[in-house]
Order: structure tokens, then sequence, then C-alpha cells
């Protein structure tokens, strides 16, 4: 239940500058959470918590200091369809016949030899990994719901809603990038279920409505054929993207990410790590960041400055960063660059075992 909550918007155009933030207080089977959502306005918005507890009077005391602080930067607040955005914090876990909707993930590859193997085999066509939040979208009588990769519902720009929402029954599989959702599967169109179709015969499916979609949603293309794949890999890594992802045409859907192998397989050409937020340097727009080791210990691996156009995500909290090496086994990651909040990740999956070493240069 939603006890409180406000929508507050900024905008200064010297400093080319509109953004939103929304703030509530939400109670939960006796637990009191202050969550939030912010960002520009109309883009994918980024959620986080301040608190949660069983502490009813700590939890307004967090909300209501919130408020103030935000209204101290210039922020209004504003009542009714204010902002562009749909977005929403469910307040109580599923009933227990709705179904969460959670997607086939991807399995790394897991070397150079493994790559030139899936380029070369034919029954795996090959897209671009898109950097950005993973979203499926569901469409019911004119409504939209947004999901997260582990099934909770999220945030989501309106224009999303306007690019498929005259497409009714269906769901999508994408990647939210800012005010453009990237589209890589359908899973159901108009009330038909499509998994148990092979990947390649529900892309088709997918292809066959782009003229039905709004330009809020673009359909992510897939190389087919050794030369097409080589090409499209070989201009990606070029242009510094995020990586590609392999997957088998003749594949149905399968929910969630295998133990190991899979249909879907990722390569990334930068190295990314998610970590867990602790204290930054005192005086500094910086965090620290640790990893979870093989005895369950959290462990220091560096530092990472927060640009001045992004809030400081506060301790305890799970984020993204890239970065371009790790020496060797117990140092820090050498140039991180923080990249969004995970809402989507929790803490235990926040282990040593993500990081890439840098390979040591013979004499």
């Amino acid at each position: 239940m939603v006890i409180k909550q406000c929508d507050l918007f900024y905008k200064n155009d010297a400093e080319n500058s509109d953004k939103e933030y929304h703030l509530q207080l939400v109670e939960d089977g006796g637990t009191y959470k202050v969550n939030f959502q912010y960002g520009k306005r109309g883009s994918t918005l980024t959620p986080g918590n301040k608190i949660t507890t069983d502490d009813s009077s700590k939890a307004e005391k967090v909300y209501n200091k919130k408020y103030v602080e935000e209204l101290g930067k210039g922020y209004v607040e504003k009542t009714g369809k204010a902002s562009s955005v749909n977005y929403s914090t469910p307040s109580k876990a599923p009933a227990a016949n709705e179904v969460l909707v959670i997607p086939q993930l991807c399995n790394p590859v897991d070397s150079d030899d493994e790559v030139e193997e899936l380029l070369q085999d034919d029954r795996y066509g090959m897209q671009e990994k898109k950097d950005g939040k993973h979203m499926m979208l569901r469409t019911c009588s004119g409504k939209v719901r947004a999901t997260n990769k582990k099934g909770k519902e999220c945030g989501y720009p309106e224009a999303f809603a306007k690019a498929v929402g005259k497409i009714d029954n269906s769901l999508f599989d994408g990647e939210a990038i800012g005010e453009v959702y990237h589209i890589f599967d359908l899973l159901e169109c108009e009330g038909v279920d499509l998994r148990g179709l092979g990947y390649g015969d529900r892309f088709n499916r997918l292809n066959k409505l782009i003229s039905r979609l709004g330009k809020a949603a673009r359909i992510v293309p897939v190389a087919a054929g050794t030369k097409a794949k080589q090409d499209l890999y070989d201009f990606l890594e070029a242009e510094g993207k995020e990586g590609v992802v392999f997957k088998l045409l003749a594949g149905k859907f399968k929910v969630g990410r295998p133990a190991s192998g899979g249909d879907f397989r990722k390569k990334k050409f930068l190295s990314e790590v998610s970590c867990r937020v602790k204290a930054g340097r005192d005086g500094k727009r910086s965090i620290g960041l640790e990893l979870l080791d093989a005895k369950g210990n959290w462990v220091d691996v560096g530092f990472c400055t927060i640009p001045p156009n992004k809030e400081i995500p506060i301790v305890g909290q799970i984020i993204e960063v890239s970065y371009l090496n790790v020496q060797g086994v117990g140092g820090h990651l050498y140039q991180p660059v923080y990249k969004e909040l995970r809402d989507d990740i929790d803490p235990e999956e926040c282990l040593m075992t993500q990081i890439k070493y840098k390979v040591a240069e013979e004499d």
C-alpha cells in the first residue's frame, strides 16, 4: 500500500536540464519502504530504495527529509498526470495465481575459439547486444505492463506504450535505452503463444509487425550466415559497441538462464561487473565498490567516480560498472565507469568470478 507519494519536476533551459523525481512511502506486510525513481523527463527512470524498515516513523522521516532535499534543489511538485512517464512500485507480492514473466537469458561465450565456432555455425543467428535495461512489455486491453529480467514490475516511458500498445494481447522482449525500446523477441502475438516456435520463426513474426510499431520501438536485426555475422561482428567491435548475442534459430523459448551453455550466448566487447556500493572517499563524488569472494566475504575492488549529472548511489545498492581490466588477483578495477543502478541484480550475484584479469605479457 502506498502511504504517500510525490511527483517532482525540474526544468532549467540554461542548463539544458529537464528532469523528474518520484518518491513513495510504501507499506508491505509491516515493512516500510521509501522508494524513488529519477532521470531525464520521458526517459527510462532509474529506480532505488532509501530505506527498508519495520519502523514506520523512521521511514516517514527518511521520506520527508528526501522530499525537502529535492525541493531545495529546485524541483517543483506537480499533481495529476504531470509526467510523461508511467512508473510503478508494486506494494505487495504477486497473487498466488499470477505468473511472473521471466525472459530467456544469455550465458557468456567462454573463449575466442567458441566465438569462431558460433560465427561459422549457420544454426545460429547473431544480434547486437544492446547496452540498456532488459525489459519485457505486455499489452492487454489497451494497457501496458513492464517487467525487468526478474519478473518485477518496473517503470517505462509513455512512448513505449504508444510504440507497442496497438498490438494487443502480446508480449515483447527487449532492451530499454532512454526513450527507445529495442525489441529482439516476441513471445505472444495478439493472443497466440509463440514460445513453442524456434527463435527464427518468432523473429519473423516480430518483423511482420514493424509497420504497426510506434517510432519509439526498433527491432534489433538478426544476421544469419557466416559472412553476415562476421561483417556485423567486426563492425560492432570496431565501433566500440557492447557486444553480440548468438541465438539458436531453431531453439524454443526457455525461461531464465541455464546452468551452462544454452541457446542464447553473449560475447561482450567491454568488461562489466555488478558491484555492491560501499562508502566512498569523503568529500568526493565517488563510491566504493565491493564483491563477494568464494568464502562469502565482501572484498574491496576500488572506487568509482559518479558524473555530476547522475545521482550518487547509496551504500548497499547494486550498480553496473564497466572497466578496462584488473591487473591481478587482489587488484582493483582499472578505469571503472559507472553505468547504472541494477534493481534486477541481488547482492549474492555480485561475485568475484565476474572479474576478467589482465593477461600477463610474456617477457
